[in-house]
């Protein structure tokens, strides 16, 4: 990332009320640089190997602030390990497919699953906050596998 991101990054903590520490900004460029859902434990690791100064309690402090500041998500998948991912904006909010075989999971966006959720919401007088779905099953992978 360019020194132009890592302000950016910088003042996105800034305005959460979090101080924009190195580590933090890493974090946070490790989050956004993929797809993928990390636990604690990967985040620390991936992150050691890029800067030698950040220990696992700085990375597990600085995941619950962040969380708390909405920054970034947990998401549990069921399997005993809570990952985390960055926050998405209402209108980039997507639900997960997860393969029970390989653990591979893959990210979708539905028009219509969505409609449909608020739908139900409407017609139990209910107002949601936030939703999250996941789907479990067997990949294309695994099943060809097979």
């Amino acid at each position: 990332m360019s020194a132009a991101e890592n302000q950016a990054l910088k003042k996105v903590l800034r305005e959460h009320e979090l101080k924009a520490t190195n580590q933090r900004v890493a974090l946070l460029k490790l989050l956004d640089a993929t797809n993928e859902h990390f636990d604690a434990d990967e985040i620390y690791l991936a992150l050691r190997q890029k800067q030698k100064n950040v220990s696992r309690a700085t990375v597990y402090r600085s995941l619950e602030a962040l969380v708390e500041q909405h920054l970034v998500s947990r998401v549990d998948f069921g399997d005993g390990r809570m990952r985390f991912e960055r926050c998405q904006d209402e209108d980039e909010h997507h639900d997960h497919l997860i393969c029970e075989k390989c653990g591979q999971v893959i990210e979708f966006f539905n028009l219509e699953m969505e409609a449909q959720q608020l739908s139900v919401c409407e017609e139990h007088d209910f107002t949601p906050s936030t939703h999250t779905m996941h789907i479990f099953g067997t990949c294309a992978e695994c099943r060809k596998k097979n």
